[in-house]
């Protein structure tokens, strides 16, 4: 079984010096904004918080999908979490790894990502700052000479703790491959926030609900949840209806009269998750006029399990960067008659997936789940043969067949070549040409045999006699 996969890299990284030209002598440029995430949690762990304007650098998104772009080229088949320090200096790294080492470590007691840890990567990029933690901490007007501008009291709130969006981009490019990018501030002091249009969050490396926050703020970047708190926006929901998959203008009946939201998971309880699914009244900031689907999970409060419905969320985000053939014989190959195809699915730790051949459309199920096939052993006559392998994930954490369908279902189609040893004209198979072959293909034309049909085409003509003279006159291998 493969383990998740976990790099260090180092780069030294001074305060500037990064691709994007540092605005207002290095600190964030107030004067551009991005909807951002703000969560905090009291001493329950009930959150609240909400959207507010971050200020951002007005190139971060083009730098963004620039350098993800450029490290694309890695051939890559993980979700790469990439983890960057801010305020650490050259004698603190091994605080920035025991820092991050504790929220991945946290991260893997949650499901999905408890079964589905293969699946990602996480790297963990050294940067080293001139000073020791951030801006504003503890309180607000202090002022640190670090590598990505970190800082709380961000928009005017004292737990935002914003951090400069294409330098934390500009240092995660020393990573492999860049999916979501976390920026860890070195600090105890309580704070993050999640960027959804940048795949970023933030959070304080040594605050004791530092796991917790970085998973809350990846349900926002990773997964496109909402939260399911009920504080931060008006007390009564009068709007459309939403957007996220965890929030709903929609009632329980109306979900399950309508099909619509998660009518699917109605009653759902599974281990591992908040549950039962209904519709409980408040989120997304209000009280009323908005519904949840479980009574107190992540996106409501930290320590908790996510719900069923955010994980179905969480899984299409997951396949939607993973195929589910991790590898094997490449989609396409012609493959010769003495030869093998082979495919590695991804496995997950709870269950395997699922693997189904099948031999010019129709299933195999001798080959079911079987990961290679000899081709000589699939009894085949001498014409030209598909042959496609599909590889499903049928965890039960889905349950929308248009999801399964397309991102936890993959497919390779490969061609099995004719047998050129195959002499057309040897009728009687005896491995000569000869008169007997000419007598035998004149009464096979005479009946309208499907033997002497040299073209295929469904019917017995002078194509077929000038074809079968050609593959006579051209003689046996």
């Amino acid at each position: 079984m493969r383990a998740a996969l976990s790099f260090s890299v180092f780069l030294a990284l001074s305060a500037g010096s990064v691709l994007a030209e540092p605005v207002n002598d290095g600190h964030r440029d107030n004067a551009h904004t991005v909807e951002a995430f703000g969560c905090w949690g009291d001493e329950h762990g009930n959150l609240s918080g909400g959207m507010f304007l971050a200020p951002t650098d007005p190139d971060a998104i083009e730098i963004m999908e620039a350098l993800k772009r450029a490290n694309g080229s890695v051939p890559d088949n993980r979700i790469d979490i990439v983890f960057v320090g801010d305020g650490y200096t050259a004698g603190e790294q091994s605080q920035f790894h025991a820092d991050v080492d504790g929220i991945v470590n946290s991260l893997y007691q949650y499901e999905p990502f408890t079964s589905y840890q293969n699946y990602f990567r996480i790297t963990k990029v050294e940067v080293i700052s001139n000073e020791s933690g951030v801006d504003n901490d503890p309180t607000q007007g202090i002022d640190r000479d670090t590598a990505l501008d970190m800082g709380y009291w961000c928009g005017g709130t004292e737990r935002a703790l914003c951090v400069n969006v294409s330098k934390a981009y500009t240092a995660a490019a020393a990573a492999p491959q860049i999916d979501q990018v976390i920026a860890v501030a070195n600090s105890s002091k309580y704070g993050g926030v999640g960027y959804p249009s940048n795949d970023l969050g933030t959070v304080s490396g040594q605050n004791s609900a530092a796991a917790d926050i970085a998973i809350h703020e990846l349900g926002h970047s990773f997964g496109d949840l909402a939260d399911e708190y009920t504080y931060g926006g008006p007390t009564t929901y009068t709007g459309p209806e939403l957007t996220p998959w965890d929030v709903s203008i929609l009632d329980r009946t109306e979900q399950l009269d309508q099909e619509r939201k998660w009518f699917r998971w109605m009653d759902a309880n599974m281990a591992g998750f908040d549950g039962p699914v209904s519709t409980y009244e408040g989120g997304n900031y209000s009280q009323f006029g908005v519904y949840r689907p479980s009574n107190n999970s992540m996106m409501r409060s930290l320590g908790r399990p996510f719900n069923l419905v955010s994980a179905e969320r969480l899984m299409r985000q997951i396949y939607k960067d993973v195929s589910p053939i991790d590898d094997g014989t490449p989609d396409g190959s012609v493959v010769a008659r003495d030869g093998n195809v082979w495919v590695t699915p991804m496995q997950p730790l709870d269950h395997n997936l699922l693997v189904y051949w099948y031999l010019d459309g129709e299933f195999q199920i001798n080959l079911f789940g079987q990961h290679s096939v000899d081709i000589s052993s699939l009894g085949l006559d001498s014409d030209e043969h598909e042959l496609r392998v599909e590889v499903i994930d049928e965890t039960p954490l889905v349950r929308k067949q248009q999801i399964r369908d397309n991102f936890l279902t993959a497919s390779r189609v490969y061609t099995i070549e004719a047998d050129a040893s195959v002499c057309p004209a040897d009728l009687n198979a005896d491995g000569s040409l000869n008169f007997l072959d000419v007598s035998l293909y004149l009464s096979l034309f005479g009946d309208q045999n499907a033997a002497a049909d040299f073209n295929g085409d469904g019917s017995w003509n002078f194509l077929d006699v000038s074809g079968f003279l050609a593959a006579f006159s051209a003689g046996c291998p």
